[in-house]
């Protein structure tokens, strides 16, 4: 497996959400259907993290797949590169542990 360069191992939820919702042109306010604004503010600043029902509902405030709030979450900038080097990094694992989990697989029918 390709050693992970420039992919932050934390999730900084609270700098994705806010350029997300900003980027949606949202104000807090218009996230309430998601949480609370109390818990909004926080996770935004970092002194929460959004359980998984949570990051779903934020999600489809902002009309996106859960998996994109994730990604975001992860990345460096919401640029290109960073979006690319997550997503392939993504890929690379998804495809080496079916691979594994495949070969093990093999290996078992002929012992």
């Amino acid at each position: 497996m390709q050693p992970r360069k420039n992919i932050p191992t934390r999730a900084d939820f609270g700098h994705a959400l806010r350029q997300l919702r900003a980027l949606r042109g949202l104000t807090q306010e218009d996230m309430l259907m998601a949480t609370s604004r109390r818990h909004m503010s926080r996770v935004e600043q970092g002194h929460q993290i959004p359980s998984v029902r949570v990051i779903e509902a934020l999600a489809e405030s902002l009309q996106i797949h859960p998996l994109t709030l994730i990604a975001a979450a992860y990345c460096v900038d919401l640029d290109e590169a960073s979006i690319k080097l997550i997503l392939d990094t993504v890929a690379l694992d998804l495809q080496c542990m079916v691979r594994d989990h495949m070969g093990s697989e093999s290996a078992s029918e002929f012992s």
